[in-house]
């Protein structure tokens, strides 16, 4: 009676082994997309698809076994996209959830002088981010609280860089990563202390921004910060072609809005640095701001050819005979290009 004991168990774990591996090995029949986010990271969708297409033993394996192989791993569930297929065994499911096999990361560049509506929309675009939620999270008051900028949004304090985000991303993770990134240049800026006062962040970083975007090489910078800082010293008009363009929107600018003393942000009309940035300079436009260099240059204009440099000068009479050369080039690369 004692032998038999032993062989009943044995037969009935022989049978448990057996039905638990058909479990694991049977086809889920499932199919689906499930969306782990980084702000509620649990296996609670896995379960929620699970509960709704498979059956309750291939429930449990999968819950229980996916649990104990993150706990035996030292593992956590990565958030991410993971995509359920019909032809996944609970074995496979079990492993997905425990190492984390997702879609990649998405690569992501944000160009240096992209605003924060630019940037939304490259998140949009290319991550499907929600970039009205991007927007929004911008202009919170507990992140500008959290970061220092005294602004109405983080215009100008977003690091421009290449990221790797996930497919419909958390905004708050996003903006973070860009906005660490931002403080960190900035604490090596030269001659800016941590304690630096808010107005004279907000002149550099609205400095830098206008930098960025009238230089197309990165070597004049420092000669460009160096003109509106001659400029801003006696109390010249900035004239900067992107700060007009920065409320309208366009490339192209009309006589009458060089002349529209509405737009608070126009340097054409009103003297000094506008309100507060016109896009997100990258690290080498805040150090331009931070040391201009020293020269008597006033003007500089576009050289028209390939090189993207320009001319400077230190009367209007050069800058106008510059100006012709510029047109010069421009009529002479259309003729080219009609040849």
């Amino acid at each position: 009676m004692m032998r038999r004991r032993p062989l009943a168990a044995a037969v009935i774990l022989g049978l448990l082994l057996i039905f638990l591996a058909s479990v694991l090995l049977r086809p889920l029949n499932c199919e689906g997309a499930v969306s782990i986010a980084r702000s509620e990271v649990s296996m609670a969708p896995f379960i929620g698809l699970l509960s709704r297409q498979a059956g309750i033993a291939q429930l449990l394996v999968v819950r229980n076994g996916a649990r104990l192989g993150l706990w035996i791993s030292g593992r956590s569930i990565q958030p991410g996209w993971y995509h359920v297929r019909p032809e996944m065994t609970a074995l496979d499911a079990i492993l997905m959830i425990v190492l984390g096999r997702r879609e990649p990361l998405i690569k992501v560049t944000i160009p240096e002088g992209f605003t924060i509506d630019r940037i939304a929309r490259r998140l949009s675009a290319r991550a499907s981010i929600d970039s009205a939620a991007f927007v929004a999270w911008c202009s919170a008051d507990s992140v500008r609280r959290r970061y220092g900028v005294q602004a109405p949004t983080m215009e100008g304090f977003l690091m421009p860089d290449t990221y790797f985000v996930l497919r419909c991303d958390d905004v708050g993770y996003v903006g973070d990563m860009m906005a660490s990134h931002a403080r960190r240049i900035w604490s090596t800026l030269p001659g800016v202390s941590s304690s630096a006062d808010w107005n004279d962040r907000l002149r550099l970083a609205t400095l830098a921004s206008i930098v960025q975007l009238e230089a197309a090489v990165d070597d004049e910078m420092p000669t460009i910060a160096g003109v509106y800082a001659n400029r801003l010293r006696i109390g010249m008009l900035l004239q900067a072609d992107p700060t007009v363009q920065y409320l309208t929107g366009r490339d192209r600018i009309t006589g009458s809005e060089l002349r529209d003393a509405s737009n608070r942000y126009n340097t054409y009309v009103h003297k000094g640095l506008p309100p507060g940035p016109i896009g997100n300079p990258g690290r080498l436009a805040l150090e331009a701001a931070c040391r201009p260099q020293s020269h008597d240059w006033l003007f500089f204009v576009a050289r028209g050819d390939t090189s993207r440099r320009h001319r400077f000068a230190r009367t209007l009479n050069e800058h106008n005979a510059n100006v012709r050369l510029y047109r010069q080039a421009r009529r002479n690369a259309a003729n080219v290009s009609l040849n």
